[in-house]
């Protein structure tokens, strides 16, 4: 049965691919319109043919037994005794023409991939209510002429302590939750591409907060960064 992993607290399960599935770690809701392959971010709409025109999606977040549900979060399926066995004779290969692409490379010199360059732009409102929540969206472009390989976006500062990640739109994109940081992978992003990124938060409380954003890549020279700052009104 193929599995999910939760894009709140990544925990992989078994059974996430049905409408009213929760995650069995969080309880968080795994058949909301968001988590639909049917659902456009960009439209903030169901895009299903068969659906009438006059049928709207009010809440991404409502939890539905739509019949028309198809899940688009991944996990990773349970290893199986022949597929260690093939992963492990492929990985011996693997490691074998690694040693060899390695020895000629010492042989000739170093020749580093050709360097990205990134640029970050991130947004939060000046001020939101505390029962709402607020988002952080952040775009990153490739403004070099070559493929920004492996592109992931970290967001810190003490005011993530007070902050809680609802969840990451894309969800695919999370990476990880932790008091301290919040991690998203965009993957490869070709020259001029956008790639784009929503962190959605709660607050514990009302005040200032600041948080920074640093994007990296395998092919970055230094990491691209930006901050934000907005008010939590009670």
């Amino acid at each position: 049965m193929p599995t999910v992993r939760c894009p709140r607290c990544g925990t992989i399960n078994p059974d996430g691919r049905r409408p009213l599935a929760r995650c069995r770690r969080c309880h968080e809701a795994l058949g909301k319109c968001r988590y639909c392959h049917h659902y456009d971010a960009r439209i903030a709409d169901c895009t299903h043919p068969s659906r009438p025109a006059d049928e709207h999606i009010s809440d991404a977040d409502e939890v539905l037994n739509c019949p028309l549900f198809a899940s688009r979060l991944t996990g990773a399926p349970a290893p199986r005794a022949l597929g260690r066995l093939v992963r492990t004779g492929f990985l011996a290969a693997a490691l074998a023409t690694l040693g060899i692409i390695v020895a000629l490379r010492l042989l000739s010199g170093p020749s580093p991939p050709p360097a990205a360059a990134l640029r970050v732009s991130a947004s939060v409102p000046a001020s939101s209510f505390q029962e709402e929540g607020f988002p952080l969206v952040v775009l990153v472009k490739n403004e070099s002429d070559h493929r920004a390989r492996d592109v992931r976006v970290r967001v810190s500062g003490r005011s993530l302590a007070h902050l809680t990640c609802q969840y990451c739109d894309p969800p695919e994109a999370f990476l990880e939750a932790s008091p301290q940081q919040l991690l998203a992978a965009l993957g490869d992003l070709p020259p001029g591409e956008i790639g784009a990124v929503t962190f959605q938060f709660t607050a514990g409380g009302a005040g200032e907060f600041t948080l920074a954003i640093l994007v990296t890549a395998a092919n970055l020279p230094a990491p691209a960064r930006a901050s934000v700052s907005g008010e939590v009104l009670p």
